[in-house]
């Protein structure tokens, strides 16, 4: 019995062993992005993007839940080609997390101006009409979204609302700009950093999902 009870603890161990190091080395991974504007660059190539309109997620109906769909760079900018639009715009991407195989994650509201937009905001219906999709209030699909999309949505939503608010320095007036990844934001003038602290949906250990603040 004890060489059995040996044998599952070392099993249990090792899975725990297993997810501690997948989750450090995402997060190491995640913060090189951050840090590295080259790095981060290149992650775009190969990333996913999921897209917004006015803070509204891309969703797409499957009963009995919505979908979340997400578009590879070459998707992206033949769906902007199309539109009549300038692939510069997706450099207002912002990044909100990785795959555990470091496949970068980013979101990019269409329907929002940028300072570094040249084009205005895209129209809500032919993008829905694209896309084969709606651009809906996360509030109102809340209950109809896996908790592991509704969290990701909400970091995504949060960290895009906080750039749209914070697109010029609070001293000197001046615009500010964004890193590749939005982890940050400067003001050429006086070299303020400003760090995003967003409130964003967690799941807690009993399964729970609650909004904490969080600095991203």
């Amino acid at each position: 019995m004890a060489i059995y009870c040996g044998i599952a603890y070392r099993r249990k161990s090792f899975w725990c062993y297993r997810l501690l190091s997948t989750y450090v080395t995402k997060m190491r991974y995640l913060f090189e992005l951050k840090e590295d504007d080259d790095a981060c660059k290149k992650a775009l190539q190969t990333g996913a993007f999921y897209l917004f309109h006015n803070l509204s997620p891309m969703l797409q109906k499957s009963e009995p839940q919505y979908l979340v769909p997400k578009y590879s760079l070459l998707e992206l900018e033949r769906l902007l080609g199309k539109l009549g639009q300038n692939t510069q715009r997706i450099e207002d991407s912002v990044l909100i997390g990785c795959s555990e195989q470091h496949d970068a994650w980013f979101a990019l509201d269409i329907g929002l101006n940028h300072s570094s937009s040249i084009n205005a905001s895209l129209q809500k219906p032919e993008m829905e009409t694209e896309l084969r999709g709606s651009f809906m209030d996360l509030r109102k699909a809340f209950l109809q979204l896996n908790a592991k999309d509704v969290s990701l949505l909400s970091t995504a939503q949060a960290l895009l609302r906080w750039h749209d608010a914070h697109q010029f320095c609070s001293r000197s007036g001046q615009p500010t700009k964004k890193n590749v990844a939005g982890s940050k934001r400067i003001c050429p003038a006086n070299n303020i950093i400003y760090y995003p602290q967003v409130k964003v949906w967690k799941r807690q250990s009993g399964g729970k999902l609650q909004k904490k603040w969080d600095w991203r």
